[in-house]
């Protein structure tokens, strides 16, 4: 038979009903000691566990791509499902949540402790000096100690944000340039296919004039050679397609199989921004260029954040004592209270003194990042906007005089070779430097496009 029995403030178990004997012995505390600590561990767990948000994603997997494929929807596209973009706003979001903790005191500790039980007989109740001992302890660091940390975690903060304004401007940047290849591999595609059927024709006319005696063996032959080369040329048109359309698959995050349509005109109707202002505003402007002042103003918070750790803090506590009313006691049974506080002594001063010049060299680091970055964009923004000129003027040039040229040259040659005026192979000439000024236009097209958004990445700010 197993009956309990209370001793004191024990529970204790017997297995044998015997009073004198005490076995398997189960200690705790009293009923309402313990009821405080079940609803404290239930209030730990609710701050622990119900408060994480659940995540879900708003990614559209399969998005209905428009025709013709326009920038503005690949643009907003990326916005939303680029991997690179949305990792660093996780990154800024995760900075903007470490703040509030930067600054928090440390979580109080809680302690129970049955102190001063007798031996002899585990009884709660048989000397004054035991009882049921609750406590709770407070770490109080070094006044401003704090604020520095969450100084120093704000401007973190700050800093992952416009990092994240910057990695928009270079995902823009990415995701025009990818869409500009492409169109330029769609286009070029194009163009040669029109004129694989242009050199069929000449080929076709060159064989009949031959069978009538009319023209030579060597013109057939070669416009087949014209035309064989032609074919491997569509060859590699097809494969640049393929990887044009294979990059802007991996910014948009679209399935690995999709097929992208043909592109909107690749002509840009834009004025080419002057350089010397777009230098001048570049410390204004560039939010790569703030996220390195904000790094920089980090790093110095971090120094004295360091210089305050190495200054005494404070560890106080404050006790209560339940205790049972034992005979003989001066108090009658009183519970106690106790406070106290413990204070940490830094006497190694040489290892604070190397974490401040530890913290101090952080800051010369991102001073020379400032410096490297300012010098980088300062490079890629007159690299840009001298590839942006070069190719305006070549669109200009090529748009008003030489692809019409090579196209009026053809048609006064086909119309000569026709009569017998010209040699076959003037008249090839001339559809060859047809193909090549119009894949020049288109090349130049892509690549104002390209540098204008190269130029805008630079820059930190829409130019167009």
């Amino acid at each position: 038979m197993t009956r309990r029995t209370k001793l004191g403030g024990l529970r204790v178990r017997s297995s044998n009903g015997l009073p004198g004997r005490r076995t398997g012995l189960w200690i705790g505390p009293p009923p309402r000691v313990a009821v405080a600590m079940k609803i404290l561990t239930r209030a730990v767990a609710v701050l622990l566990f119900g408060s994480i948000p659940l995540v879900a994603s708003a990614v559209d997997d399969s998005p209905e791509i428009p025709q013709p494929l326009a920038l503005a929807w690949c643009l907003e596209r990326a916005r939303v499902a680029n991997p690179t973009l949305d990792r660093m706003t996780a990154v800024a979001i995760a900075a903007r949540h470490r703040v509030g903790s930067a600054g928090a005191l440390d979580d109080p500790r809680f302690a129970y402790e049955a102190s001063n039980i007798p031996t002899g007989d585990f009884d709660f109740g048989s000397t004054p000096l035991s009882g049921h001992q609750i406590g709770l302890r407070q770490k109080l660091p070094y006044p401003g100690l704090l604020a520095s940390r969450k100084d120093a975690a704000r401007s973190g903060a700050e800093a992952s944000g416009l990092l994240v304004d910057d990695q928009r401007f270079l995902t823009d940047g990415a995701v025009e340039t990818a869409w500009a290849e492409l169109g330029f591999a769609q286009h070029a595609l194009e163009i040669t296919d029109r004129n694989i059927g242009l050199l069929r024709q000449l080929a076709a006319t060159a064989e009949s004039r031959y069978r009538v005696g009319g023209g030579l063996q060597q013109d057939v032959l070669r416009a087949q050679v014209e035309l064989t080369a032609l074919l491997q040329e569509r060859l590699r048109r097809n494969e640049a397609i393929e990887r044009a359309e294979s990059l802007l698959v991996e910014l948009l995050d679209l399935p690995a199989m999709t097929r992208l349509p043909r592109t909107d005109d690749l002509l840009l109707q834009a004025e080419s921004p002057l350089l010397e202002p777009l230098l001048n505003s570049l410390d204004e402007r560039s939010a790569r260029l703030a996220a390195a002042r904000k790094t920089i103003a980090a790093a110095r918070l971090r120094v004295r954040t360091a210089e305050l750790e190495g200054l005494p803090d404070i560890d106080f506590g404050i006790g209560y004592r339940i205790r049972k009313k034992v005979s003989g006691d001066p108090v009658d049974g009183d519970d106690f209270i106790s406070a106290g506080f413990t204070i940490r002594l830094p006497v190694d001063r040489s290892k604070w003194r190397s974490r401040v010049a530890e913290q101090n060299a952080e800051v010369r680091r991102t001073q020379a990042d400032l410096r490297a970055v300012r010098a980088g964009l300062v490079s890629l923004t007159r690299r840009a906007h001298a590839k942006l000129t070069r190719a305006s003027s070549e669109v200009a040039l090529l748009e008003t005089g030489l692809v019409p040229q090579a196209r009026q040259s053809l048609e006064a040659s086909r119309s000569a070779y026709e009569v017998g005026r010209i040699e076959f192979l003037s008249l090839l000439d001339s559809q060859v430097r047809l193909l090549d000024a119009e894949l020049r236009l288109v090349r130049a097209q892509a690549d104002r496009r390209r540098a204008f958004a190269a130029l805008e990445a630079a820059a930190g700010e829409k130019l167009r």
